[in-house]
């Protein structure tokens, strides 16, 4: 069975998620409903566009913690402990396949409730999405930023696997940082 609908944009919807809380400094850029609006809003793309929602403070809180789930899994110990937190994300969110045949596309199954909060829809696709990533990529593929400043997550996709930070922006940074300390320990 071909689920590869949710490899590519719901797994960087998850991590992105995930990401709106800085775990380094504690920034949180989920403040308000608004902000989940806006959050939803950019990642409104092909099947996944869900336009016009409009969260309220409950979704606030229930989409914050998501957020933390979906953080268990990137901090999960062993492939075991990532397929039980995307487990309880799925169970949570109560995700039930759904056969879907829309505009030209072959019959396929989602799993994400149709006119649910933003929470559950968002679980639901994210938990699938990282579901899909393990079995394909396995647990190693799951990251978090290597960075002595940054927590941030991410998904390796390179050849090789050798990913240890979440951004070009933190690999130059550490970089820059290693070639100074060798500079100074050199003078």
């Amino acid at each position: 069975m071909d689920f590869s609908h949710y490899s590519d944009a719901p797994v960087q919807i998850a991590v992105d998620l995930v990401n709106t809380l800085d775990a380094a400094t504690s920034e949180d850029h989920l403040a308000s409903p608004s902000d989940v609006a806006a959050f939803l809003e950019t990642h409104d793309e092909g099947e996944w566009c869900r336009p016009g929602w409009k969260a309220a403070e409950r979704d606030l809180h229930e989409v914050r913690a998501l957020r933390a789930l979906l953080r268990d899994v990137f901090e999960a110990g062993d492939e075991s402990d990532a397929a039980d937190a995307i487990n309880v994300i799925l169970t949570d969110v109560g995700a039930v396949p759904r056969l879907s045949v829309h505009a030209g596309a072959d019959p396929h199954l989602h799993f994400e409730p149709l006119e649910a909060a933003p929470a559950r829809w968002l679980g639901a696709v994210t938990g699938m999405g990282l579901s899909v990533a393990l079995i394909e990529g396995g647990f190693e593929r799951f990251g978090i930023c290597g960075s002595a400043t940054c927590a941030d997550v991410f998904v390796d996709t390179s050849r090789n696997r050798s990913r240890r930070h979440c951004s070009d922006t933190c690999t130059t940074r550490e970089n820059v940082a290693a070639y100074r300390a060798r500079q100074r320990a050199e003078a």
